[in-house]
């Protein structure tokens, strides 16, 4: 004799496969909120950075600071600290 439908076991059987699958697609990481802004917002201060708009950073006053060279050369130069800050991100830049 065949068989021509799913008895209520096979069902339940089923429907409980598919609800962990999808429940497992909707709690990966792939799908976070919180990570996708986070990579938009860290998009836009690299175009940022490489356009030199520091309009989101903060300027720090000019620092002088000293570079030896292979222990031998000691140069000097005057950089710019530029820094941005939130909940998820600490970045900083230093320009000459």
């Amino acid at each position: 004799m065949a068989k021509n439908s799913f008895t209520l076991f096979e069902t339940l059987i089923s429907m409980t496969i598919l609800i962990i699958i999808i429940s497992g697609f909707l709690n990966s990481s792939y799908y976070d909120e919180k990570a996708i802004n986070t990579s938009a917002l860290l998009n836009s201060l690299e175009n940022d950075f490489d356009t030199n708009n520091y309009t989101n950073f903060i300027a720090e006053p000019i620092k002088e600071i000293r570079i030896i060279k292979n222990n031998t050369t000691e140069e000097q130069i005057l950089v710019k600290k530029y820094s941005f800050e939130n909940d998820d991100i600490k970045i900083f830049k230093y320009e000459k």
